[in-house]
């Protein structure tokens, strides 16, 4: 038995079947439709020319129906090019005296749909079954020794009980198969009945649901039809360029498979090296004649050096010099985007550890009684001198007391959310002109960031476009291999965004003070003796253990010291909850708008030749 070979995809091999909604005056739904038996009579002349002859025995049910449509395929492609089907000499009758006119023709490139009955509005309109003649000639479908096609869907919207096709050739028939199946991709093809007499075969396939099939593969004597030429559709530039460059694709590709093991090397190497340089670039520097942690004085230059070892830390009691918990955070982490690094709830429990306001446990305002009612936080002003703060610093708190009244975090409106998104963006704009960093945080990025995402992006697409024009498989598969290359060299370039960014001398400076700070944070918590730290020391702090995201033991430590003696701003409840429901209370409150730099988120056969196919629907 000789090996079948389906067309490598059924959206080509087939036509592709619109169902349009249905005209006015007809009714029901075309998909409930059924086609009781579809006879299909081809006669195949000595020029190779199809003579077809479809008959319906068409089901509309109850509903008014107009009658059909169908959808033939005109192209197909293979290995020589598109290879074309030219229909021709349509003719439609109803021996049941349904209406019967070939109502319009719409041809595009891949296919040909038949609108069929009566026309769109008509109230000639038909119910039960009624039959249909459709006649037609085919050219250009034989191949030298035979005819492979599917004479039945795959792209029929409604099912057909039996499919009988009848094919008679000017010689005998050697061999011959009939394959049926239901996924119109032709994935699933099995056999149907099939007999051979002499020149005639008749194939059947029944019960075949939406979207299923018959095919067809019938050979005669060698060389049959050797005078049929088949019909190519002329070569696109598209298709030009890719006969120039396969020869050239393929070599390089079978070298790509054959030395694969190289070629993975080379792109892990490369994506290594970009992650070095990366990391190279991004080494902080210092200055390298200054103690650690000490800026210039007296207005001196002194000389800056890239920093190739990291030191160890100097312990460092206080906090550092002109450097707010926000601040700090970026400074640390080099992005805004840390959840317990939010925005509003370091500023707001800096400024509380400042004295310029308390913040007391309550519970969240109710309706009605409600045990379940969660965490709230009651901020009350003080009266403390505002001129020493930062701008941003007394928006904020202008924001939150606008009255100058005692205000539930619970209750903060949209104003102080527009507000607290103000302030950030100006609390990181001014961090971005201190140039602690070499590039600025919370942006967009830079031009050239934006170029690279781009090229990546190209690059990526490369090989879905170059399938999409037919290119060969050897170059899809090489360009598939660099798009693989750019996807390691973008990763590894993401990954060390923040790592690139270097710290500058200056911010450097402030980066050891930091260094040293959480250190003595880390000596104290784990110290078995109580700290000589004072309260308003332990609690200014705290803001900064928040921005490490090292508050957890020192809020505990916080705790414990409160029992003893009171601590700034908070006269009563448990700094430990607070810090734990701050970026759910105060820092939840100016989420959900993207207009502030840097706001806060948390976080059975083959494919191969057969040509013909389409489909049938209701109307």
């Amino acid at each position: 038995m000789f090996t079948l070979r389906l067309a490598a995809a059924s959206a080509v091999v087939s036509g592709i079947v619109w169902l349009t909604a249905a005209p006015a005056l007809a009714s029901g739904d075309p998909e409930d439709d059924v086609v009781r038996d579809l006879t299909i009579e081809i006669e195949v002349d000595e020029d190779g020319v199809l003579h077809v002859e479809e008959t319906y025995d068409w089901d509309f049910g109850e509903r008014d129906g107009l009658g059909f449509y169908r959808s033939l395929s005109t192209e197909q492609p293979t290995d020589d090019g598109r290879r074309q089907f030219d229909y021709q000499e349509f003719s439609l009758s109803s021996p049941s005296g349904a209406p019967a006119e070939v109502v319009e023709t719409n041809e595009s490139r891949r296919e040909l749909e038949l609108t069929l009955g009566a026309p769109d509005g008509s109230d000639q309109t038909s119910t039960g079954v009624q039959t249909y003649q459709l006649s037609y000639t085919v050219h250009g479908a034989v191949d030298p020794n035979g005819l492979e096609w599917v004479t039945a869907g795959p792209h029929a919207d409604v099912p057909m009980d039996r499919v009988t096709t009848e094919v008679n050739f000017p010689v005998d028939v050697q061999e011959g198969a009939c394959w049926q199946g239901e996924d119109p991709d032709l994935d699933d093809g099995v056999s149907c009945e099939i007999t051979t007499e002499g020149d005639t075969v008749t194939a059947t396939a029944e019960n075949l649901p939406p979207g299923g099939w018959q095919a067809v593969d019938l050979q005669v004597a060698a060389d049959t039809f050797a005078g049929v030429e088949p019909i190519y559709a002329e070569p696109t530039a598209a298709e030009q360029f890719a006969e120039r460059v396969a020869p050239a694709t393929d070599r390089l590709w079978d070298s790509v498979l054959t030395y694969w093991w190289a070629v993975a090397a080379a792109i892990l190497a490369l994506a290594a090296a970009v992650v070095t340089v990366r990391r190279r670039r991004g080494a902080d520097e210092h200055f390298p004649n200054l103690p650690q942690g000490s800026v210039p004085t007296g207005g001196t230059l002194e000389p800056t050096a890239p920093l190739r070892h990291e030191p160890p830390a100097v312990p460092r009691n206080a906090v550092p010099d002109g450097l707010r918990p926000f601040e700090a955070a970026l400074l640390w982490h080099k992005t805004p985007h840390v959840p317990q690094a939010d925005f509003t709830g370091l500023t707001v429990t800096d400024l509380a550890a400042r004295g310029y306001l308390t913040m007391e446990e309550t519970t969240q305002k109710t309706d009605g009684e409600d045990d379940d009612a969660g965490t709230d936080w009651l901020l009350t002003p003080t009266n403390k001198d505002t001129s020493a703060l930062i701008t941003w610093e007394r928006e904020v708190l202008e924001a939150l007391f606008p009255e100058q009244e005692p205000v539930r975090v619970s209750e903060l409106d949209e104003g102080f959310t527009e507000a607290a998104h103000a302030a950030q963006k100006k609390a990181v704009d001014q961090f971005n002109a201190r140039g602690l960093l070499a590039r600025n945080v919370g942006g967009v990025g830079s031009l050239w960031a934006w170029i690279g995402g781009a090229v990546l992006f190209l690059v990526l697409a490369t090989p879905l476009l170059s399938f999409g024009f037919g290119m060969p498989t050897s170059l899809n598969f090489l360009l598939l291999v660099v798009a693989v290359a750019a996807a390691a060299v973008g990763l590894g370039w993401a990954g060390t965004i923040r790592a690139s960014n270097r710290r500058t001398a200056e911010g450097r400076v402030h980066y050891e003070q930091l260094r040293g700070l959480q250190l003595s944070q880390s000596v104290t918590v784990g110290a078995s003796e109580e700290t000589d730290l004072s309260p308003e020391e332990i609690t200014e702090q705290l803001p900064y253990a928040m921005a490490f995201g090292d508050h957890e033991k020192w809020t505990q430590l916080m705790d414990a010291r409160a029992e003893t003696e009171p601590l700034p701003g908070l006269p009563t409840g448990s700094w430990v909850v607070l810090v734990a429901t701050m970026p759910g209370t105060v820092g939840a409150s100016h989420q959900g708008s993207g207009s502030a730099s840097g706001s806060m988120s948390p976080g059975g056969f083959s494919a191969g030749s057969f040509g013909g196919g389409g489909g049938v629907a209701g109307r």
